[in-house]
């Protein structure tokens, strides 16, 4: 059987078509999806001062991050109030009750004061967490911490993300007893 070359070039011609006119509407459909994502992501909320910050970012991870130096004397909470007070009033809740405290963490000759806390958006999707960090030099004798010398100020980073589960962090809805089932105490 002899093809005809005129055919042949002809049902590859619509063949690079069809894939050029796919291959657009795909572009097409990804930057439209990736707009309607990004309207969704909440703003990140950045402290008083650090607006001229650079972010970093990442936009399949949903992942935003800054960091800043604060010039107050450690144990400051106020980066903590701040961001209690505005983001709890947009209806983020916090993934653990109370008040976050500051959590030694040593190594050698050196230590970390550490505050963290972590909230969830409304719609459980995103989370931002605080994370304070103060640095101390620790004087040791005979393996004990006689004094401390403690860096001016407070490391604060800010990331908010998405959940890494959301379903993990909504809370659990009671279930009725469906026919034939007993309801036990617990």
């Amino acid at each position: 059987m002899k093809v005809n070359r005129r055919e042949l070039l002809r049902v590859v011609a619509i063949v690079a078509i069809a894939w050029v006119v796919l291959l657009l509407v795909l572009t097409k459909w990804q930057r439209s999806t990736r707009a309607r994502q990004a309207a969704a992501e909440p703003e990140l909320i950045h402290y008083p001062g650090t607006e001229d910050i650079e972010e970093q970012t990442s936009e399949n991870l949903g992942f935003r991050k800054y960091w800043f130096h604060l010039d107050e004397a450690y144990p400051s909470l106020s980066v903590y109030h701040f961001y209690r007070n505005r983001l709890e009033s947009s209806g983020w809740r916090p993934l653990t009750s109370g008040e976050p405290g500051w959590i030694r963490q040593s190594a050698k000759d050196k230590g970390y004061d550490i505050c963290r806390a972590v909230w969830l958006s409304p719609d459980r999707l995103f989370q931002i967490e605080v994370e304070m960090k103060s640095e101390v030099d620790l004087l040791r004798r005979d393996g004990e911490v006689v004094d401390e010398d403690r860096e001016p100020g407070i490391e604060v980073y800010i990331t908010q993300r998405r959940s890494l589960h959301p379903a993990m962090m909504l809370q659990p809805t009671p279930r009725e007893p469906r026919g034939g089932e007993i309801e036990l105490p617990r």
